[in-house]
């Protein structure tokens, strides 16, 4: 370790947008939820009541438990917590495998103390089972939201995950399994992808590099060196008035171009979309947001710098899922 004197310090940056869920880690989490949805949805029983909970008769239990230990080397307590997390998933829900492809759509109640209006617009969550990784659920999402503006209007908040990702639409935007289906064709992917990316944030951060890389923004000025904020503000002029009077610009075609390799995956989303059509599409109207959602919900709150923590709100969505199903 070498002391070094009078420098500004390094702070060491995690790129977590650039270091997503390996595809083949993402393969193996696939081929485990098919495993053990072909394992327990065979023998589960549903206790008689309001909300047939699901349950594994203890032989079965214990070899599925057994099963997840040999294979994983795991201890006994988690490899019970998975089975119990996929048995609470079974619940309101089912599990997303490698040939099911999961939608759920859930309404998401007005906050405490508020009222929906009759006509008044609510907000419709809808949760896309699609483990791809995120890179690739990235492009996926924004190619869905696109479609979506083309065939009802409106925008589409999207909320993406190492295991799936979330359009939450208002409710003239909702949509039945069928016109889903029909919006994930593979033809025009990744045009879509170019359109949904035409003005987008991401496009704008790299082309503050493309801009200074083809001396369009000098970094320094003639005996001193420009600010931060200034490049900053000449980049987003330059941007604006590119994207609105010479949207084909050279500079910002390779933006886009840099978005799309760097930070997307779009042929993991194309080959997802190829596939789509030959699996089992299971669309879901939850109760309250599944087990499986947790994660992606809780990336809503993250990325959305909400005041509620996203501990806290895997809390709450834990005791409302208790609530809503009387676990």
């Amino acid at each position: 370790i070498c002391l070094h004197q009078g420098g500004l310090p390094t702070v060491p940056a995690w790129n977590a947008n650039k270091m997503p869920l390996a595809s083949g880690l993402a393969a193996e989490v696939r081929r485990l939820r098919s495993d053990l949805a072909g394992q327990m949805e065979p023998c589960v029983q549903r206790v008689a009541g309001r909300y047939r909970r699901p349950v594994l008769p203890e032989a079965e239990m214990e070899k599925t438990v057994d099963g997840l230990v040999e294979r994983f080397e795991i201890s006994s307590t988690n490899a019970a917590a998975i089975v119990t997390h996929c048995l609470h998933q079974m619940q309101v829900s089912q599990l997303p495998t490698a040939e099911r492809f999961l939608i759920e759509r859930y309404v998401e109640p007005p906050p405490v103390g508020e009222e929906r209006a009759v006509d008044g617009p609510g907000r419709v969550q809808f949760f896309f089972h699609s483990l791809i990784g995120r890179a690739a659920n990235d492009a996926l999402s924004r190619i869905l939201a696109h479609r979506v503006k083309e065939a009802v209007g409106g925008n589409a908040l999207v909320t993406i995950d190492d295991y799936g990702f979330l359009l939450t639409l208002r409710e003239f935007q909702d949509l039945g399994l069928e016109e889903w289906r029909e919006l994930f064709s593979a033809e025009g992917a990744a045009e879509d992808l170019m359109a949904a990316l035409k003005n987008s944030e991401l496009v704008k951060w790299n082309f503050r590099g493309v801009a200074q890389t083809g001396l369009m923004v000098p970094r320094n000025q003639p005996g001193r060196e420009r600010q931060i904020r200034q490049l900053r503000w000449s980049t987003e002029i330059l941007f604006r008035v590119l994207s609105e009077h010479e949207p084909d610009h050279p500079l910002l075609e390779q933006a886009r171009r840099e978005a799309t390799h760097a930070f997307l995956d779009l042929p993991g989303a194309q080959e997802f979309l190829r596939q789509a059509a030959d699996l089992e599409w299971c669309f879901v109207e939850v109760p309250v947001v599944s087990p499986f959602a947790f994660g992606i919900y809780a990336s809503k709150i993250r990325e959305g710098m909400m005041l509620e923590d996203p501990e806290e709100a895997i809390e709450r969505l834990w005791r409302q899922f208790q609530a809503g199903t009387g676990d």
